[in-house]
């Protein structure tokens, strides 16, 4: 069988033993094929005229994650019981499950979920649409779309897959009631609604089969399956012969307990890739009736991660990888933009800013195959930030996933920041970085993160009397504690302020004494700089006002950052309880002194006559910067050794406090 495009090249052919039986007409056969288990149990529901339980239940099985649940309680008893008869029976693996081999697909999950959820998005789902009769159900189904015409709905569809596929490729999903089994039983009993209801509604079998019929039920798991593993290997990731075995064999389980005919049911990658490269050439192409289905589908894929990666590098590279994965024929049945020659030096630039190891390359496939395996990370913060407004829950990763992914995150390169939004996307990006390394350096930067929350809250409210300088300062600001970072990602020196902050983070000193070491550095060294050149050729006098609310939100959270800290972490609170006045006193009237100097070196480095005293004032800057940042880092004596003995007996990790800054609301606002 030879498939025109570059589909030979995504699923490359192979002799099948199973060719014979996968012929042109046995294929269509099973698109007249629903799941007869899930279909019997919709229709003993039917048999009493119960049509309001059939979408009740729809509503349970999308609202609830668990099952036995209190919610099936409501349902009249015989109802109930229905539902709970077809839980029972549909909760045990096949015989042949090997538990091994789940292990071992569930480790291959843990290694490269990232890239396994990118591809999802880039490759597996718009394959299947291309498919334009099984696109049409997923189109034409209510809880998919809204009156309003938005692809919010279908945003959710999307989540709702991703959510599918972690939940089968946990580790242990598959033990009893496992997330994995849940999972299977919930989505399969939701296909028999969305078949009972399609049929419904004026359903052309005879032209588009049953709605979710055999082929594409197989056709879906196939794209889990075969294609993610071919599509780890255009991102130069090739799974062992075992781990490709035992991923293979997961979705072969999962199709028995989903409800896939055995006769379709494939193990082997040979089998898969022939299979699913056979329904492609039957099922693949534009709609005889005109219809967009596949198109706006596709859309929704590009728009979801479009929606966290839209400024920098990162534009419009959702759609160069949809293409560079699905190969031209396909990306052109979908209308998904094409590629120019642009597009190279694009992906470079982006896996530049987030892998700094990278340099250059030559083969688009390398390059494509590199920032693919970088930028799938970001896919997970975009996966945990998406809320899920029809269930009120977020998209859920368990710890053990993600503790491992963050971990594995290549190095930062921050690029510079052009809004007070991607000031705030990367500190928020950074801070959840140096949290995985448990490295104190991120408790500066989640509070930075918050501070600078509220100074956009106050831009948006019009509570600053220069708001177009006063984010100007804010993004200057925010890039220069960028820059300091890259060069300590980078193992270079950074200026003398923020290397002291850098160097102190390897020693034991308590919690505050690390954010008013960095504080510190930014405030006293940082500020004068951004001030003073925002405001070139500008009254500098007309900002004093509002670069005293932005000193005073952070001097003002002070109190509320320690006790948010002290709360959870007992020794911190009772250090804040017995020294509280003498911590304060110096620490308060370092920072107050360092704003004071901030605010008259602003005003020195504005008035410069030329660059020789403007370099002269920045070194004297630098210098007076760092002695404050060692008063607090290396305090007299007197009050170092208490602070040494209670760093010593703070509780909890440098990750755990993180997480108290990045969590928490408790903060002031700028009135």
């Amino acid at each position: 069988m030879v498939i025109c495009g570059n589909l030979n090249v995504l699923l490359p052919q192979m002799i099948s033993p199973s060719a014979a039986t996968w012929t042109d007409e046995f294929l269509w056969s099973k698109r007249k094929r629903g799941d007869s288990l899930a279909d019997e149990t919709i229709n003993a529901i039917l048999l009493d005229n119960q049509k309001g339980e059939i979408d009740q239940i729809f509503q349970m099985l999308v609202q609830n994650r668990n099952f036995p649940n209190p919610a099936f309680d409501v349902l009249p008893d015989r109802v109930k019981k229905i539902v709970e008869d077809y839980f029972v029976k549909t909760r045990r693996l096949p015989d042949w499950a090997e538990p091994f081999k789940l292990a071992v697909a569930s480790d291959v999950f843990k290694q490269y979920g990232p890239k396994i959820l990118l591809l999802l998005l880039c490759k597996s789902l718009p394959l299947c649409y291309t498919c334009w009769r099984g696109a049409k159900v997923l189109y034409r189904t209510g809880r998919l779309r809204v009156h309003d015409g938005s692809l919010d709905s279908f945003t959710r569809r999307l989540m709702e897959t991703a959510q599918f596929v972690v939940n089968v490729l946990t580790l242990n999903s598959f033990e009893h009631d496992g997330t994995a089994i849940v999972s299977i039983q919930k989505v399969r009993l939701m296909h028999a609604v969305i078949r009972y209801h399609a049929q419904q509604h004026r359903w052309d079998v005879s032209t588009y089969g049953i709605p979710i019929n055999q082929q594409d039920l197989v056709g879906t798991l196939l794209s889990f399956g075969v294609v993610i593993i071919d599509g780890l290997k255009q991102m130069n990731i090739e799974l062992t012969p075992e781990e490709s075995e035992a991923y293979l064999h997961l979705w072969k389980v999962v199709g028995h307990m989903i409800g896939v005919d055995d006769d379709l049911n494939t193990e082997s990658a040979e089998d898969g890739r022939f299979l699913m490269n056979a329904i492609l050439e039957q099922q693949a192409g534009r709609s005889t009736d005109g219809g967009r289905e596949g198109i706006e589908l596709t859309d929704a894929c590009i728009d979801l991660m479009n929606s966290r990666l839209s400024f920098g590098p990162f534009k419009n590279l959702p759609s160069v990888f949809v293409r560079f994965f699905i190969g031209d024929q396909y990306a052109d049945l979908l209308e998904v933009a094409k590629a120019d020659d642009k597009d190279d030096s694009l992906a470079i630039d982006a896996i530049q800013w987030l892998d700094k190891s990278f340099r250059s390359g030559s083969d688009r496939h390398l390059l494509m195959g590199a920032v693919g395996r970088a930028f799938s990370n970001q896919m997970i913060d975009l996966l945990m930030a998406y809320y899920n407004g029809a269930k009120r829950e977020q998209f859920y990763l368990p710890s053990a996933l993600t503790d491992t992914w963050e971990s594995e995150k290549p190095d930062f390169r921050i690029p510079p920041a052009q809004t007070i939004e991607e000031v705030i996307f990367y500190l928020d990006k950074v801070a959840r970085h140096l949290r995985s390394q448990n490295n104190p350096i991120g408790l500066f930067c989640a509070v930075y993160k918050l501070v600078t929350i509220r100074v956009q809250e106050g831009l948006r409210a019009n509570r600053f009397d220069n708001p177009v300088e006063m984010e100007q300062v804010d993004v200057g600001f925010g890039n220069r504690y960028f820059e300091a970072l890259n060069n300590y990602f980078d193992g270079k020196t950074a200026t003398s302020p923020w290397q002291l902050s850098f160097e102190a983070a390897r020693t034991l000193i308590t919690t505050d004494q690390y954010i008013f070491t960095a504080a510190n550095a930014h405030i006293s060294y940082d500020l004068p700089i951004v001030v003073a050149e925002v405001y070139k050729g500008k009254d500098l006098e007309l900002f004093k006002d509002d670069f005293v609310k932005m000193n005073d939100l952070f001097g003002d959270m002070y109190d509320q950052m320690n006790d948010n800290v002290g709360r959870i972490f007992r020794p911190f609170g009772t250090m804040v309880t017995y020294f509280s006045d003498r911590i304060k006193a110096v620490e308060q009237a370092v920072m107050n002194a360092g704003r004071e100097q901030a605010w008259t070196n602003s005003r020195a480095l504005h008035q410069a006559k030329t660059e020789t005293e403007r370099q002269q004032l920045l070194k004297d800057l630098e210098a007076q910067s760092a002695k404050m940042g060692r008063l607090v880092a290396r305090p007299p004596w007197l009050l170092r050794l208490p602070l040494m003995y209670v760093a010593r007996k703070e509780f909890g990790t440098t990750a755990h406090k993180v997480d108290v800054m990045l969590r928490t609301a408790l903060l002031p606002t700028i009135s």
